[in-house]
């Protein structure tokens, strides 16, 4: 019986291997189309209102900032100067606050050198407090101190210039830039739902009739 199973064991070998590799592809077909049924059907059911990337919200400076007296990481603030609607539907209302932050503030020194301010715009949110990334880096550089040469002599001038300070740099408040979203903001809400959902946080604001 052992001299039997010898013989016969390459047969059976062989046998289960060519089984194995003929259902093979059958499991491979099944798994492709389990994979790929479902990230299409999700795609189809999840149309969400969203704010498009490099939509471009015009903001206004809230408070006059000055490179003498501001430092690097200040929080600043902003405010929309119009309304953002998706569809005719208001999802941040002029007025909402941005938030921002100065990179870099440097103050006028001697030699002429001016003061320099940069602040970059960071977030606003929606109605339903959705976070919409924002990208805006402004720069600014005061001008150099130019003394007038009138009644004095060229080398007095040129000694004068040499050890006066340089201009600050203010940013005025309501002063506007433009600010771009950074990236597409999904809002969580499904286009048909947007009019009501956007209505119920606008039913929150404070309405007083004289």
């Amino acid at each position: 019986m052992k001299k039997i199973f010898i013989k016969l064991f390459p047969i059976l070998l062989c046998t289960t291997i060519l089984s194995f590799i003929s259902i093979a592809p059958l499991f491979a077909a099944a798994d492709t189309t389990t994979s790929t049924t479902p990230t299409m059907a999700t795609a189809a059911s999840t149309k969400h209102a969203y704010i498009p990337g490099k939509t471009r919200i015009v903001l206004a400076l809230l408070n006059t900032i000055d490179s003498k007296t501001a430092h690097t990481g200040d929080i600043i603030n902003f405010k929309t100067l119009d309304n953002v609607k998706i569809n005719g539907v208001i999802v941040i209302p002029a007025g909402t606050i941005a938030n921002g932050k100065i990179t870099k503030a440097v103050s006028a020194g001697s030699f002429g050198k001016g003061g320099k301010l940069e602040f970059s715009v960071t977030s606003i949110k929606t109605l339903n407090d959705i976070d919409v990334p924002l990208s805006c880096n402004a720069s600014y550089v005061g001008t150099k101190q130019i003394q007038s040469s009138s009644g004095i002599s060229a080398v007095g001038s040129a000694v004068q210039n040499l050890f006066s300070g340089g201009n600050n740099v203010q940013c005025l408040m309501g002063m506007s830039i433009d600010s771009i979203v950074a990236t597409d903001t999904d809002l969580n809400i499904s286009i048909s739902d947007l009019s009501s959902t956007m209505q119920t946080f606008k039913e929150h604001d404070v309405n007083i009739t004289l």
